[in-house]
């Protein structure tokens, strides 16, 4: 005999919450830890933890750029956060995957495309990074031990419970050059918007021309 979604009440939190206890995460902390995968320290340093370019989520203006406080940003969607993590990581567009805030500030420029801030978790987990907030201070805390970063204004976040009792997931293998690997990845994509953006306003590595080469020549 098989639960329906009416036996947990409509509860999908509570419907989860079973799925996982029949796995062998048996709870949705650890399921978390062990599903949710960052950047590579390393790989994150040669960022400075500074935005990969800086955009704010604007999607109606999107494309589009603006002066905030004397800095000009290019306004997107989840797009260019997205691009950050897959180019910066030398990666493709996994299936069923989503790309995540561990802090959601989107009008953040300094925050919104770091590579600090950005974690990927599968599609059915990936709702509670935003709505469950211990899953979300697992997170913050998880970013603050692994690059030492919180958002500036902010305090650094306190220990959750249990999170030394989790087993977490390695961070993605280092990318020896992000730099050299972000431009590559960008030279093929001309017309992309993320690139637009970084050709208009520049990126964590400096101006467009300056490290945007052709194919082939990095």
């Amino acid at each position: 005999m098989f639960n329906s979604f009416a036996d947990f009440g409509l509860d999908g939190l509570e419907a989860l919450r079973a799925v996982i206890a029949a796995t062998p995460y048996r709870t949705i902390d650890q399921a978390v830890a062990s599903l949710v995968v960052f950047s590579h320290p390393d790989t994150v340093r040669q960022t400075g933890c500074r935005p990969f370019v800086k955009t704010v989520r604007d999607a109606a203006r999107r494309g589009q750029i603006e002066e905030r406080g004397g800095v000009l940003v290019g306004l997107d969607d989840n797009k260019s956060p997205t691009d950050a993590f897959l180019w910066c990581n030398a990666l493709r567009r996994p299936r069923e995957a989503q790309f995540n805030h561990v802090y959601a500030d989107s009008a953040d420029p300094e925050s919104y495309t770091s590579l600090a801030n950005l974690c990927v978790t599968p599609s059915f987990i990936a709702k509670l990074t935003d709505t469950d907030p211990y899953v979300r201070s697992l997170l913050r805390y998880r970013t603050f031990d692994l690059y030492g970063w919180v958002p500036a204004g902010l305090a650094e976040p306190e220990r959750p419970p249990k999170y030394d009792r989790l087993v977490w997931a390695p961070p993605l293998p280092p990318v020896a050059d992000v730099e050299a690997v972000s431009r590559a990845r960008m030279s093929r994509k001309p017309r992309d918007r993320t690139v637009q953006i970084v050709r208009r306003i520049g990126w964590v590595f400096g101006d467009f021309e300056a490290t945007v080469v052709p194919y082939g020549k990095v």
